[in-house]
């Protein structure tokens, strides 16, 4: 049940904005703390099939949804199936509460967004010199 929870607010966090709200978020962005960036690369490393192979990693800026009350930002990498071939760049929006990760949502349309902004996520990169 709290996955559902956690699905439904994921969903509805950059789509309950108006135009209005969401240029506002992007233009109040901010660079993801440092945090968050940890928490990422921990969580990397239970989701990624072979988070050592991870290579052209972005994050971008963290927005918040003045509605919801959450945070979210979008990360961008190309990592290793499977099959051991790389799948291309492939972008998750993740849900941040009270500087907690709470969700994510891969191939988020949120994350195409060309009013993002984004930095390289060299920690996230670093995971393949462990």
């Amino acid at each position: 049940m709290r996955f559902i929870a956690i699905f439904a607010a994921t969903v509805f966090v950059a789509g309950c904005q108006t135009s209005a709200e969401l240029t506002a978020s992007f233009d109040e962005a901010k660079p993801a703390p440092a945090s968050v960036k940890s928490a990422i690369v921990d969580a990397a490393r239970d989701f990624l099939y072979d988070p050592y192979s991870v290579r052209d990693a972005e994050i971008s800026y963290m927005q918040l949804n003045k509605r919801s009350g959450l945070h979210w930002l979008c990360v961008k990498a190309n990592t290793k199936n499977q099959m051991g071939g790389y799948t291309g760049r492939q972008a998750i929006e993740v849900i941040v509460k009270d500087g907690k990760l709470v969700g994510n949502l891969p191939n988020s349309a949120a994350c195409r967004n060309t009013q993002l902004r984004w930095q390289k996520f060299h920690k996230l990169e670093a995971l393949r010199n462990i």
